[in-house]
C-alpha cells in the first residue's frame, strides 16, 4: 500500500511538472546561443524559484528584467543542472515538456535546492579540439586594475605585458609624470578590458567557448563540465582525472606453420 502511495505521489509531481517549459529552437543570433543554451534544455527554474506559469509568462518576465542586473535561469539538461544568467529575452521558441520527461527531472530536481543568484559566479569555459578547457572567472579582478604587470604574469600573457613593460620604461626615461600619467591610464583600461584581453587570448589558442555557468566555485564548474563530458581535461584538476579510452587489444597474428 506504501508503494502504491507513492507511485501516486510521484505521479502528481510529474504532472505538476508538466507545465514547465523547454527550449524547441534557437535563432542563429541569439542570447540562448551566445549563453550555449541547447534545443531540449528545460528552463525550470526562474529568479531562484521553481517555475511552471508558461511560455507566455516566461517570455514577458524576460522581457522585464533589468539587463544590467539579470536574473537566475536553472536549466536540467540529460540529468545535469546548472544555473545561467539572463539578461533579457532568449531568442528562442519554447514547448512544454512531456510526462516522460517531467518523470526523469521530478527524480533530479527532488532534493535539489536552487541557489540566489548573489550567491553564484559567472563563469565562461572554452575548449579545444582536444577536449582541454579554460575556465574564467567573469567577476572584475582588482589586480588587474591596481596592478596591470602582475595580473598579466599571472595569466602568462606575455605579450602585452612585454607590451606595457617597454610603455613604463620609455614613459619613465621621459619623465616620470608621464609614467605615472600612462600608469593610471592603463589601470583604467584594464579594468574595462581585462576579461576581453584574456577571453581573446584563450581564443587565439585555438579554443572555442563552450558554456556560460554560474555556480559557486570553479570546481563545480568542472563536475558540470565533466558530467557532460567525462573526457574533458583541466589544467588544474578538482575533479579528478578525466576517462580514457580503452586501447584495442591487438589480435594475435595467425601462424603460417600448422600446428604453431
Amino acid at each position: 500500500m506504501a508503494d502504491d502511495t507513492y507511485s501516486d505521489e510521484q505521479s502528481r509531481d510529474a504532472a505538476a511538472l508538466s507545465n514547465l517549459i523547454r527550449i524547441k529552437e534557437i535563432s542563429t543570433i541569439s542570447r540562448a546561443r551566445s549563453m550555449r543554451i541547447q534545443p531540449g534544455d528545460v528552463i525550470f527554474g526562474y529568479d531562484s524559484q521553481l517555475f511552471r506559469n508558461g511560455i507566455n509568462d516566461f517570455q514577458d518576465l524576460l522581457e522585464e528584467c533589468d539587463e544590467e542586473e539579470g536574473v537566475l535561469l536553472t536549466i536540467w539538461r540529460d540529468g545535469l543542472i546548472f544555473n545561467l544568467i539572463g539578461y533579457g529575452p532568449l531568442g528562442a521558441t519554447y514547448e512544454f515538456i512531456n510526462s516522460e520527461v517531467a518523470e526523469k527531472i521530478e527524480a533530479d530536481i527532488r532534493d535539489y535546492t536552487i541557489p540566489q543568484k548573489q550567491d553564484l559566479i559567472v563563469f565562461e569555459v572554452l575548449r579545444d579540439l582536444y577536449r582541454r578547457c579554460e575556465i574564467i572567472d567573469t567577476r572584475p579582478d582588482p589586480i588587474a586594475t591596481y596592478m596591470p604587470p602582475l595580473w598579466l604574469l599571472q595569466n602568462r600573457l606575455f605579450e602585452p605585458l612585454l607590451a606595457i613593460s617597454l610603455i613604463y620604461g620609455i614613459t619613465f626615461a621621459v619623465h616620470w609624470v608621464l609614467f605615472v600619467i600612462s600608469y593610471l591610464v592603463l589601470c583604467v583600461y584594464f579594468k574595462r578590458a581585462s576579461l576581453m584581453m584574456l577571453r581573446s587570448f584563450i581564443v587565439y589558442k585555438q579554443y572555442q567557448m563552450w558554456m556560460v555557468i554560474a555556480a559557486t566555485d570553479i570546481k563545480e564548474v568542472q563536475m558540470a563540465c565533466r558530467k557532460i563530458d567525462g573526457k574533458t581535461h583541466f589544467k588544474d584538476s578538482l575533479v579528478g582525472e578525466p576517462e580514457v579510452d580503452e586501447k584495442p587489444k591487438k589480435k594475435k597474428k595467425r601462424s603460417a606453420i600448422p600446428g604453431t
